[in-house]
């Protein structure tokens, strides 16, 4: 009796691995994304004080990183031009990272698709495959202030469910009274002030384009203001001719743009003398070498 008992569980615990099995291999295969499947980034704009709709603000969309699923997690690997800024994209939720490439993009003049809100505040972007986007607007309409970039994924899990469509309503705000702003600019070198150019030049682009630019050095102390400048554009700062042995970075702080300039190499004059002494040297020790094995086959002869 003890024996069927035992042969009636074995039997019991096989149907029920059975039966969990399948169950198990459906439940990871619904887990993972299709990346193949293409999605659309809607946006939609209104006021934030009256939800009236923004017409006319331009949105720029940027693809900034590929999508992969590896071991049960999607990772973002950047690419293109945005591949200089990192291997991988990691922090894609913070407000921070999205500032960060956004002025990345208008540093190396990197192109995205660019579209018009309608009547309504809305717009879209189809056709899109998996990965990482990065959406700003550019020029703005003059009444609103431009919403802050911002990064949005695709797919994304919304309550485990893999979403491949999003729409986006980032905060819009009348513009104020004061439409216009400063903008500095400073210069910092890292080196140890020899052989430093006497003045390097700054340009000031406007939506991209050169609006104009600055001479900086020690007469002005390496800075300038740029004054009244129109709020609804998007101005940034760049060094026009970087000289060839510094490399160059930028940050920003507030209305502030510092550029440095970090010495990468040793400047080439002072490589040329060791050439003819090395060679000379090399031969020497060539020739002496020759000679005492020439002296030592005739000793052994």
């Amino acid at each position: 009796m003890k024996k069927h008992n035992r042969i009636f569980l074995s039997f019991m615990l096989l149907m029920a691995l059975l039966i969990a099995m399948p169950a198990s291999i459906c439940a990871a295969a619904a887990d993972e994304p299709d990346l193949n499947e293409k999605g659309v980034i809607g946006i939609v704009l209104e006021s934030e004080d009256d939800k009236r709709p923004v017409e006319n603000a331009d949105v720029t969309l940027y693809r900034v990183a590929d999508a992969e699923f590896v071991d049960g997690k999607i990772r973002y690997s950047c690419v293109g031009s945005f591949a200089d800024y990192a291997k991988t994209l990691d922090d894609i939720k913070s407000l921070d990272t999205a500032k960060k490439l956004f002025q990345f993009a208008l540093d190396h003049r990197i192109s995205g698709e660019t579209k018009y809100t309608d009547d309504t505040g809305r717009t879209q972007f189809d056709g899109l495959t998996a990965g990482v986007y990065l959406i700003s607007e550019t020029k703005g309409n003059g009444s609103y202030e431009r919403f802050l970039p911002f990064l949005a994924v695709l797919p994304y899990d919304n309550d485990g469910k893999w979403e491949y469509n999003l729409i986006a309503k980032p905060k819009f705000k009348e513009s104020s009274g004061d439409r216009t702003y400063d903008i500095t600019v400073r210069k910092i070198w890292n080196d140890d002030g020899k052989n430093r150019p006497e003045s390097i030049t700054a340009e000031l682009l406007c939506d991209g384009q050169v609006y104009d630019t600055a001479v900086l050095s020690d007469e002005n102390g390496w800075q300038n203001v740029w004054k009244d400048l129109d709020r609804s554009k998007t101005w940034t700062v760049r060094e026009e001719k970087v000289p060839a042995e510094y490399t160059v970075t930028y940050s920003k702080d507030g209305n502030t743009y510092t550029i440095y300039n970090t010495r990468s190499l040793i400047p080439t004059g002072q490589l040329k003398w060791p050439i003819p002494v090395l060679a000379v040297g090399g031969l020497v020790l060539i020739t002496a070498g020759v000679i005492l094995r020439c002296g030592k086959k005739k000793r052994d002869e």
